[in-house]
């Protein structure tokens, strides 16, 4: 997953996750969250989940590269990764997410989202650190799954969208029995859209609603014109 959005209005956001918090910058929409922005990640901390400012792109002592996205089936694999899920399980608010059809001349932008929902969870993982002045930095990854038959077309992959009866289970370091329910094929996912949306996107620096606003699509996933 290359770019991600987040648009919804805080009572949703705390409703959906069972968060609060008094920092309104924590709820501005971002249209085009890439690698390296700072966003919210929701966490388990005691009794109580909380809502954390952090930056996209973790980087393990052990890792030589930065991770931003993580396939399902390297966690369940490495135990390094396993621990992760353990000890530092998060969830990330998000809209929807942008996939493009690199197999054409010239790749088109789509955006996929779910429906039932106006904000979904994406399953996880996150470190903490501090920066030089000693404050605590935290940075996540997302979780990869196969992709389904709405997603395939585009791309191979998907984000793991965690179903509300999981975010507990998620949250409290148990997430490793999900992943392998999930790589057996019986994760159920929910109801998505994906429709194309303008090439504005491509531009890092673009940051509107108007980047997930459909336009006619004018050519099939293959590269064959369409009228519009």
């Amino acid at each position: 997953m290359e770019r991600y959005v987040l648009e919804a209005d805080k009572y949703i956001i705390e409703d959906a996750f069972g968060v609060s918090s008094d920092s309104e910058a924590m709820y501005q929409p971002n249209y085009n969250v890439m690698p390296g922005h700072t966003m919210p990640i929701i966490l388990q901390e005691g009794d109580n989940r909380n809502l954390v400012k952090s930056i996209w792109g973790l980087k393990p002592k052990s890792q030589d590269e930065e991770l931003v996205e993580i396939p399902q089936e390297d966690v369940l694999e490495d135990d390094l990764l396993a621990g992760f899920v353990k000890s530092g399980p998060c969830i990330i608010p998000a809209s929807g997410f942008y996939k493009w059809k690199e197999t054409v001349k010239d790749p088109l932008p789509f955006y996929l989202r779910v429906l039932t929902n106006e904000v979904a969870g994406f399953a996880g993982i996150y470190t903490e650190y501090e920066d030089d002045e000693g404050k605590p930095i935290h940075a996540f990854a997302v979780l990869t799954m196969k992709a389904n038959a709405l997603v395939e077309p585009l791309d191979d992959r998907m984000p793991v969208i965690l179903q509300e009866k999981e975010y507990d289970v998620w949250l409290n370091g148990d997430g490793e029995k999900l992943l392998k329910k999930g790589f057996s094929g019986d994760m159920l996912l929910p109801e998505m859209s994906v429709f194309r949306v303008p090439e504005l996107v491509n531009d890092p620096s673009n940051n509107s609603k108007e980047l997930i606003q459909p336009i006619p699509k004018l050519r099939n996933y293959d590269g064959a014109e369409e009228d519009e």
